[in-house]
């Protein structure tokens, strides 16, 4: 193998230096200041010496560097990470969502290909068998996708535009990167890469799949934009890892209609297999072994809100509503949340602004929550909060 980054020569001192050296001492001490000529014991005593010392050092040198990852050559690093459990890398290939439109009915071929810039091209991902066959009933279908070959290049942010190289009649020619792009393509690695990821897991020490843990890789699971787990107190079993992934974009055009991002089984299942593998607690997936778990599937529970005004409630007071709060749930609440009602009012406030003058704001939920008192709504396991029916009574409509 070719050295990559550290040499693997071993770094010496020049013998002719150290020889002159050692003559220059020899003259000293065993002739009085005469000169060494050459050939003579003296000189061939200093070139021998020379060597010796020459070698050694060099032997002395390696084997520092040898027990450092941070500065073996790569010959020496590659045998070194195998030891400890680590093997170069080669290339993957990046996989991710996207949107087509069309007429809808129409069949989706297992053929079709897209292409993105600089003809780089992906196709229908064959690991998976939850990928539509026909457009739906507006003319639309979300596809898991997956780069022809591996590498950085083909990864792509969420809202990228592909074109459908393949020709088909009812399919419209671009689509749209959905989820969280099309990530996960990496190249194949090199030996300072070997050495960083070596390196950074020396620093790390153990690594525990905390709950932290959990949600950061799920993350990296295509179209996967946000992840979270049962924040109810009476719904968590230290057992059981049980996480609630979102697709938004993905599944519904985005988080604020219907699926509202939520994956259906066959993609949970799916999931479930890469992380905790097909027998949970053994070790076959990316949890480690022991840790039981599975993703789920979570479900709604709609807020509607009902606003009475005195007076002064602005023209399009349901829509600047809806704008406010619709952000402001997806950030303060996930799966099993408990539910701040005043919050929930001082959004609505703010959103209308200092001149309106409310009477009533009446909060009420369809299901899923488990009780409610005069502060919080507390959400039942499994369920999330979305924004229902939003009525203005007064000025405002």
């Amino acid at each position: 193998m070719a050295p990559n980054g550290i040499s693997c020569v071993l770094p010496r001192p020049d013998i002719a230096a150290l020889s002159d050296e050692l003559a220059s001492e020899l003259s000293t001490r065993l002739l009085g200041g005469a000169p060494v000529l050459p050939l003579s014991s003296e000189d061939v005593l200093a070139f021998v010496m020379a060597g010796t010392v020459n070698i050694m050092h060099g032997y002395v040198t390696q084997v520092e560097k040898e027990n450092d990852p941070a500065q073996m050559c790569c010959d020496s690093l590659v045998i070194y990470a195998a030891r400890h459990g680590f093997d170069l890398l080669g290339s993957t290939r990046a996989k991710g969502y996207v949107g087509i439109t069309g007429i809808p009915g129409t069949a989706i071929p297992a053929t079709l290909r897209f292409v993105g810039e600089a003809s780089r091209e992906y196709k229908l991902d064959p690991a998976v068998t939850f990928n539509p066959v026909t457009l739906d009933s507006t003319g639309y279908a979300v596809l898991r996708v997956v780069a022809a070959i591996g590498g950085t290049l083909f990864n792509l942010d969420a809202g990228a535009v592909l074109t459908v190289s393949t020709t088909v009649s009812g399919i419209d020619m671009a689509a749209v990167v959905v989820g969280n792009g099309i990530i996960g393509g990496t190249d194949d690695e090199d030996c300072d890469s070997l050495r960083r990821r070596v390196i950074a897991a020396d620093a790390a020490g153990l690594i525990i799949d905390n709950e932290a843990w959990f949600l950061q890789q799920t993350l990296k699971y295509p179209g996967v934009t946000r992840a979270c787990v049962d924040a109810c107190q009476t719904c968590c079993d230290p057992q059981t890892m049980l996480i609630y992934p979102f697709m938004e974009g993905v599944y519904g055009k985005d988080y604020m209609g219907d699926p509202y991002g939520v994956p259906p089984c066959d993609v949970l299942d799916a999931m479930s297999l890469w992380m905790f593998g097909d027998e949970p607690g053994r070790g076959k997936g990316l949890a480690r072994i022991g840790v039981r778990g599975s993703y789920q599937q979570a479900f709604p529970t709609r807020l509607n809100v009902d606003i009475e005004c005195f007076q002064g409630c602005p023209t399009g007071a349901a829509d600047r509503i809806k704008a406010a709060l619709w952000p402001f749930i997806r950030q303060s609440y996930c799966v099993g949340s408990t539910i701040c009602l005043d919050d929930i009012r001082a959004g609505i406030n703010q959103s209308l602004g200092g001149g309106a003058c409310i009477k009533s704001a009446g909060l009420s939920f369809d299901i899923g929550v488990r009780f409610q008192d005069q502060a919080n709504a507390y959400l039942d396991c499994g369920r999330f909060l979305v924004l229902g029916d939003v009525s203005v009574n007064g000025n405002g409509q």
